[in-house]
């Protein structure tokens, strides 16, 4: 296959992913880790201090694939029924950038002594960048309207709910309820629709020191297709854990993490593609730190898979 082939399938792809993908949520393999970036409510979901950072690379070997950094922290704070979190998240796909900071607020009260619900909000700004001349356009006189850089900021405003017991949950997330359009002097660059995430698992526990969660992720968009992932975790004395994750004709995946001294962990994601897309890549890398202390509240954990 000549370069100039895969120049074309480059800007190909580029363009469908922009339009479905970007300044959309990062939707990584491993989301258990972040959930809080899908729904604001999740703050204050570990009963101490949780600060978390990923790194994922996706289709490595291919030019302009995306490349994703997240940092994520929230807590207990105030009393013992409020959870904030900030959330600070860059992708970069081809020739776009997009920046997003976040701030969370969660409040947590009992509806029973058995279950309990969370409600959440979040809200900062995205700063999305388009570089036109990272592109190889082959006749770019057609394309006048295609040039230079487009540079915009929009508000982001989210909000979320989820209902525990000590065993299950169920959770309704939306990242971001105001329109984004961002464009520039002559054409509209993207313009994206509002997603909703409904996560939902439950936590077997096989022993004394074993624990098995499946949990479940969809995400719901206007024009877009169904995205379905679902996760088998396991945690073995709070020290070492393991997943399996499944999205139907999408992936198929991994994950390994190894907690040490008790407030550090680290690990590891290896995703493959099972689509026609298999050929033009090899697999997708994420790598996790975490880092989590106790705090003066110690409110009992929420059943969600959350670190």
């Amino acid at each position: 296959m000549n370069n100039f082939f895969n120049l074309k399938i480059a800007v190909l792809i580029f363009v469908v992913f922009s339009k479905v993908s970007a300044q959309a949520d990062a939707k990584l393999s491993s989301y258990f880790f972040t959930p809080m970036t899908y729904n604001p409510a999740y703050a204050g979901s570990y009963e101490g201090i949780s600060l978390s950072g990923v790194y994922s690379s996706q289709w490595v070997g291919f030019e302009g694939a995306p490349t994703t950094l997240v940092f994520s922290g929230h807590g207990t704070f105030i009393n013992s029924h409020t959870g904030m979190g900030l959330d600070v998240i860059n992708d970069e796909i081809g020739a776009s950038k997009e920046t997003s900071v976040t701030g969370n607020y969660s409040y947590h009260f009992n509806l029973n002594s058995k279950w309990k619900i969370a409600l959440g909000i979040k809200a900062g700004v995205n700063s999305y960048t388009l570089d036109y001349n990272l592109l190889a356009i082959e006749n770019p006189e057609e394309y006048s309207g295609f040039s230079g850089t487009v540079n915009n900021m929009n508000f982001n405003f989210g909000t979320g709910f989820y209902i525990h017991d000590d065993k299950f949950f169920v959770g309704l997330g939306i990242p971001n309820i105001l329109a984004e359009k961002n464009r520039n002097d002559q054409v509209y660059v993207l313009s994206n629709n509002n997603k909703y995430y409904i996560t939902s698992g439950y936590k077997f526990e096989m022993s004394e020191y074993v624990s098995l969660q499946p949990t479940i992720m969809t995400r719901l968009s206007k024009g877009e297709s169904q995205s379905t992932m679902f996760a088998l975790n396991s945690i073995w004395s709070e020290k070492f854990y393991a997943s399996l994750n499944f999205e139907p004709s999408v992936s198929v995946g991994s994950f390994i993490g190894v907690r040490f001294l008790e407030k550090y962990m680290i690990g590891y994601s290896y995703d493959a593609s099972i689509n026609s897309f298999s050929r033009y890549n090899d697999g997708s890398h994420s790598f996790f730190v975490n880092f989590r202390l106790e705090d003066f509240w110690k409110r009992e954990r929420c059943s969600c898979y959350s670190f």
